[in-house]
């Protein structure tokens, strides 16, 4: 399904972000990144960082995709834990995803604090819920 489509409605569905131009003529760009939500827009500013031109193509409006339905929370937690990923690929993998995890956090408040972007970006302790049994 479309996300689109869904029926649920995040808080960032109705926040107004910037109208990015259509891209009119021909144009070069040593990277093209398709999508311009969280994902895509990290990579751009990451290849950016990094000296290369970059283009950023997406068929909606910023961020209107599924980084439109984020809680914005990051988290090194999976919804299912660790366990599983551990049984069916090892635990040097979920040890890898982890780090991982956890380095992009620390990534986004670098980002927010060296480009002075006041996102409320804080530290807090997170709770793993089960759901109830149906």
């Amino acid at each position: 399904m479309n996300v689109a489509q869904e029926k649920t409605k995040s808080v960032w569905m109705n926040t107004t972000v910037v109208q990015a131009l259509p891209l009119e003529g021909d144009t070069s760009a040593d990277v093209v990144v398709i999508g311009s939500g969280i994902a895509g827009l990290s990579t751009a500013y990451e290849l950016i960082g990094r000296g290369c031109s970059v283009v950023v193509l997406d068929r909606g409006r910023i961020g209107s995709g599924m980084t439109a339905r984020t809680t914005a929370h990051l988290a090194t937690a999976l919804d299912d834990g660790y366990a599983p990923l551990s049984d069916a690929r090892g635990v040097e993998i979920a040890r890898v995803a982890y780090q991982s995890l956890a380095a992009a956090i620390n990534r986004i408040e670098a980002i927010a604090a060296n480009e002075g972007i006041a996102c409320d970006f804080q530290r807090v302790d997170g709770y793993l819920v089960l759901a109830p049994v149906t």
